[in-house]
């Protein structure tokens, strides 16, 4: 199966410098290219009935800015819609004719060929004039263009934004076959690169298991260099296990206050590790000292790198905690049943308000905004990655099941009502049924997913010490029953003097 081993490299003073210069190099190859697509598409005449073919357009050389080739598409009787290079060679390509009864070859022909073998075409050129190009692996010049194709196939089938111009570049790829594992160590391997050298990095795998290495991107992030292989390694993911066999599912409630609510009655911390008071003065004023410099100062740039190794620790370690609360919540059941969140819209700002007379009421800004930073502090929707990849190793299926109203749901008579909950507690206006309602969620959503939780007593865990389940109708010591596993919490009765909270 592939996989993807992300490693830390470890070059050294020139080998860093050669590959800043190499980013800055594919930076302006990038943005010249969708500059000459840009031109082109923006000179044609789009007044015509025929559908534009925009993916024509004359290269632009980053030293003198020279433009090669540049024809008036309204007066070009050769291409509609475009610009084509000076030499036509580059402009075509050669094509196979089959027969369509018995589709043998029976000859070739030229057509035109699309923007990005133009552009592929002239880049070649540029190897053999350009010192700065020739240094350059030829394969990394073609995926710099291939990610340019890849952006506006986003933009008109997908519909996502257009290309935008890079102001920095921060990674570049190898295709497969490139890249060359050298020499492996215990703690550090060597990893050729063309047109680099060999360069160390940490060895925190079995590399002995790579059968096949295939594309390599080479990474900067907050002055750190990274290594991300796609790698072939022995054996084959499990088939997910049928819903008739699974024993027991845990349902999962994501949050603020707690990050994680499991239907067992445990939680998960949220440690906020942007968000706590600490974190979030560090990085105001890591903002404000940027502010403060002068643009384009050495102490501006230092301001910055300080800021990028802020935010950088601050990832990997929510980074690592979430693989910790996604690996807790794979091992605790037989099945996973999540919510299913449009996380990109809960964090939208708060829509203005208009008071009719020309200005705008409150409308709870700042409160949203601030509720919007932890949202995206906790990383709910990495931890469902997370979860569906481990669940996908581990043979475990991941049940998406509608989130509305799974706070605000009476389980026992399936009143609905805002007022049910407050905070924490969970109090419905209808029947009286006292509950936690983090707990309460994550069990209607392992409920709404069709199958029991638990089926085995002994599979989970109770949830002793979290919640009483008691309604108000049944006085203050008499013994209840565990909503999860039908075992009564020890500090239900008036023999066990542990202090434990009771709702409502």
């Amino acid at each position: 199966m592939q996989v993807r081993w992300n490693f830390k490299m470890l070059p050294n003073q020139s080998q860093e410098e050669t590959l800043e210069e190499r980013l800055v190099t594919l930076r302006k190859h990038r943005n010249y290219a969708l500059k000459e697509r840009v031109n082109g598409f923006d000179t044609n005449n789009q007044d015509i009935d025929t559908p534009i073919a925009y993916a024509y357009g004359a290269y632009c050389e980053i030293g003198s800015r020279i433009e090669i080739g540049s024809c008036c598409p309204l007066t070009c009787p050769v291409l509609k819609h475009g610009v084509i290079p000076q030499n036509l060679d580059l402009a075509t390509k050669q094509s196979k004719v089959k027969d369509k009864t018995t589709k043998e070859v029976i000859g070739q022909e030229r057509e035109w060929d699309s923007a990005s073998g133009i552009q592929m075409k002239v880049t070649s050129q540029l190897r053999q004039s350009l010192d700065s190009f020739a240094a350059i692996d030829s394969c990394v010049l073609q995926r710099n263009i291939a990610k340019l194709d890849i952006a506006y196939a986003n933009f008109w089938k997908q519909g996502r934004g257009f290309p935008q111009f890079f102001k920095r570049l921060d990674s570049f790829e190898y295709k497969p076959g490139r890249v060359v594992l050298r020499h492996i160590r215990k703690n550090y391997a060597t990893v050729y690169l063309p047109g680099i050298g060999e360069v160390k990095f940490h060895n925190s795998r079995d590399l002995s298991l790579i059968q096949d290495l295939r594309t390599c991107t080479i990474k900067r992030d907050a002055g750190n260099w990274y290594i991300s292989m796609l790698v072939e390694i022995p054996g084959i993911l499990p088939e997910l296990n049928a819903l008739d066999l699974c024993r027991a599912v845990v349902g999962i409630d994501v949050g603020i206050t707690r990050l994680v609510a499991l239907s067992d009655g445990r939680f998960l911390e949220n440690k906020r590790f942007a968000t706590n008071k600490r974190k979030a003065r560090r990085l105001a004023m890591r903002q404000r000292a940027i502010a403060r410099k002068q643009k384009g100062s050495k102490n501006k740039i230092k301001a910055v790198k300080k800021l990028a190794k802020q935010q950088h620790k601050i990832a990997l370690s929510r980074d690592g905690y979430n693989w910790q609360v996604a690996s807790t919540i794979i091992k605790t059941a037989d099945a996973v049943a999540r919510e299913d969140l449009k996380i990109k819209n809960m964090v939208k700002r708060a829509k203005p308000k208009h008071d009719g007379k020309g200005g705008y009421r409150r409308n709870g800004a700042s409160q949203k905004t601030g509720l919007n930073k932890v949202i995206l502090d906790a990383g709910w929707a990495d931890i469902f990655n997370k979860v569906a990849w481990l669940a996908v190793k581990t043979g475990v299926p991941v049940i998406v099941v509608p989130a509305k109203h799974s706070s605000q749901e009476c389980p026992e008579c399936g009143h609905v009502d805002k007022k049910n909950r407050e905070g924490e507690k969970f109090l419905c206006v209808n029947c009286k049924h006292v509950d936690h309602a983090d707990t309460k969620a994550s069990r209607t959503l392992a409920k709404r997913a069709g199958l029991v939780f638990p089926k085995n007593k002994l599979t989970l865990p109770p949830d002793w010490g979290k919640v009483t389940l008691v309604k108000l109708s049944v006085p203050f010591g008499t013994e209840s029953k565990n909503q999860a596993s039908g075992v009564s919490p020890p500090c239900a009765g008036n023999s066990d003097s542990r202090i434990c909270r009771r709702y409502g």
